[in-house]
């Protein structure tokens, strides 16, 4: 995104705005030979050549922008180079044409055919004559800094359009789509598409099958594809607005029968008027049409089917927008539930829900945690509190608006805490208060609130054995890219610290520093047996401290922690 600096004077006010203007002409050049040319009424005509030591205000209290007027023959191309230093401030150029934007319209997409503004030195703009007549640009020089001026050089030249001398390909005239010609499955290689000769394919897709068009292209113009399911071309089903060689547009057919969509293909004027493309069509079963592609746990489609699972890794499981997922889990209590979803989103986003309410079950509003991220995969956890065994149920969905619809995925059901991880400590207010009433939800299983609006929450996999020396600690709802670490303590305690409650007491260890991902999660690796300490039979009690930078903490110390831990180990 771009500013736009204004200078201001305090204190002086008229005087000040002269003053400013007086230094801004004192810092920068005398005119250049072709002022005044500064708006689109006094653009001075130029012709092909290369116009040396120009200069461009833009701040200071003064804007004196640059405007020239270039005609353009029939079938050629106008390429204007602006040679300069960035450090003088950076230069845009835009491209206009006089008779559709009179007054050389503005910045904003559509006043201008095209433009120029990197913010790296030099811009090159090209514009091709689609016009079956000669036609005049007008061409604005701006200085887009809160620099006063800078100079810079124009290279102007005009050329035969590679694209109106090209020769087209063999499905011509397929230039609209009324005349859209019949595209086979399998690839067309050597196709031709320019700006004033697009091209329109008419594709059958079979009853229950998903239709996929690749386009593959070299070049520096770029070849954009739209897909439509009317024969009009009203309804755009799918576009690829593609940049540097590929593309790719899908339509999955959910009717009875086979339905005939129009793919139209044009390059993006933005970078170039033409261009060869090759294209692969290939149409095949739709999986999430097909029953025979679930999974071994279907009909699991509501809380009243849920299947019930255990601790475990459950692989190549499939859920579709149409047919939710629904898994029973009993869980003891005080312990604690961890549901991870493993899976691409490059397919379709998968949500996961968890309630304790059968009756309200599925409604995707009165459950008790979700993960409903954008990125791949989701972690939820919940703490059973109730006293007793809980019945609890796990709902995985496809996101309503996700572009996919259907996914496979995995899904770990892990019951940590237990009878060697037990949660304690939590920052709920139901032990010792947060430091600045930043509690988090009764029963949540968290620590005090962070930044996020929500606690940390530590769990623990593996088990309490020594010998084994495969516990392993996990922290979910830190704070995203941060470093954390593992806290062990041989007492415990509660006392407001940082942001959070510390419980973990003398001796106090730092067991291991753990760098949270863009989830704001992250697992032990080394031996804590080792770095604690501990022998059989010790009783100890853990936490993770983790950053809570930038000055939006709830306490504003920068820091929090998660619930505790209590492990008993043999």
């Amino acid at each position: 995104m771009r500013l736009n600096y204004i200078t201001k004077t305090v204190g002086l006010g008229a005087l000040g705005v002269v003053l400013a203007a007086n230094l801004a002409a004192a810092q920068c050049p005398a005119a250049d030979t072709l002022e005044p040319n500064d708006d689109c009424l006094t653009a001075v005509p130029l012709a092909a050549g290369t116009y040396t030591t120009l200069t461009v205000e833009g701040a200071g209290g003064v804007v004196n922008e640059d405007f020239y007027s270039v005609n353009v023959p029939v079938g050629e191309i106008l390429t204007v180079d602006c040679l300069f230093s960035n450090a003088g401030g950076d230069v845009d150029v835009y491209f206009y044409d006089p008779a559709t934007s009179p007054n050389c319209g503005g910045e904003a997409a559509g006043d201008y055919l095209v433009r120029g503004f990197t913010g790296s030195d030099n811009e090159t703009v090209e514009w091709a004559n689609p016009n079956a007549v000669p036609t005049t640009i007008i061409v604005r020089v701006e200085l887009f800094s809160s620099v006063a001026c800078n100079d810079y050089d124009l290279v102007i030249s005009t050329a035969p359009d590679p694209c109106v001398a090209a020769i087209d390909d063999g499905l011509e005239d397929n230039d609209s789509c009324a005349t859209a010609v019949a595209l086979a499955s399998g690839a067309q290689t050597g196709l031709f598409t320019s700006i004033s000769d697009e091209d329109y394919y008419l594709v059958t897709v079979p009853a229950s099958e998903i239709l996929t068009v690749d386009t593959t292209y070299s070049g520096s113009t770029d070849v954009d594809l739209e897909l439509f399911d009317d024969l009009a071309c009203t309804n755009q089903v799918d576009f690829s607005f593609s940049f540097g060689g590929n593309g790719q547009v899908e339509w999955a057919n959910a009717s009875a029968a086979p339905v005939t969509v129009v793919l139209r293909v044009a390059p993006d004027a933005g970078t170039g008027s033409c261009n060869n493309y090759d294209l692969n069509v290939a149409t095949a079963p739709d999986p999430c049409l097909d029953p025979l592609a679930d999974d071994s746990f279907e009909d699991n489609d509501d809380c009243a089917s849920a299947v019930p699972m255990g601790d475990g890794l459950y692989p190549g499981l499939f859920v579709s927008k149409a047919d939710s997922d629904f898994y029973e889990v009993s869980v003891a209590d005080l312990d604690t539930l961890t549901v991870n979803l493993f899976f691409a989103t490059a397919t379709a986003d998968v949500d996961v829900y968890l309630y304790d309410d059968p009756i309200a079950c599925g409604d995707l509003t009165s459950y008790l945690v979700r993960g409903f991220t954008g990125s791949d995969d989701e972690t939820i956890s919940w703490t059973n509190s109730t006293g007793g065994t809980q019945t609890y149920y796990v709902q995985v969905v496809v996101w309503a608006s996700s572009s996919g619809e259907c996914n496979n995925y995995d899904m770990e059901i892990i019951g940590s805490g237990g009878s060697f991880a037990t949660p304690m400590c939590f920052g709920d207010g139901s032990g010792v208060a947060c430091p600045c009433a930043n509690e988090s939800a009764l029963g949540a299983g968290e620590g005090c609130n962070s930044s996020l609006g929500y606690g940390g929450i530590l769990t623990a996999s593996g088990s309490a054995s020594v010998a084994n020396d495969d516990i392993a600690f996990t922290i979910t709802q830190g704070r995203a890219s941060q470093p954390s670490m593992l806290v062990q303590g041989s007492s415990l305690i509660g006392t407001a610290f940082k942001d959070g409650v510390l419980c973990t007491g003398t001796p106090t260890e730092r067991v291991e520093v753990v760098f949270l991902d863009a989830n704001g999660e992250g697992t032990t690796v080394s031996s804590i047996v080792t770095n604690g300490n501990v022998t059989p039979g010790d009783t100890r009690y853990y936490q993770q401290w983790f950053r809570d930078p930038g000055g939006v903490s709830p306490c504003g110390t920068g820091s929090n922690f998660t619930n505790g831990l209590t492990v008993i180990y043999n």
